[in-house]
């Protein structure tokens, strides 16, 4: 059985061409679809190691909240974010 990978890691899969892809979800548009970017790679190695490269580029956005944030600074976190400007 395949080892399953934590939530927010992305996904390594071995494609019919014999290539290895990475997925990860970087946000979401309007409808609530996820928007994904992937990388391949010739062995599953390359293709994790690029797959860390691509989180590391785009960050984590739970990364960015922790639990003690006050709700001032979430709910403005939460309106940059998703709302793309900044409040008055």
């Amino acid at each position: 059985m395949a080892k399953r990978r934590k939530q927010g890691e992305g996904t390594l899969r071995l494609r019919k061409d014999g290539r290895w892809e990475g997925r990860i979800v970087i946000g979401y548009d309007d409808k609530g679809l996820p928007i994904t970017k992937n990388v391949t790679a010739k062995t599953k190695t390359e293709c994790a190691e690029k797959l860390e490269a691509l989180k590391e580029k785009y960050g984590n956005l739970t990364e960015k909240i922790n639990l003690e944030m006050p709700f001032g600074e979430w709910i403005d976190f939460w309106y940059q974010t998703y709302c793309g400007t900044a409040p008055r």
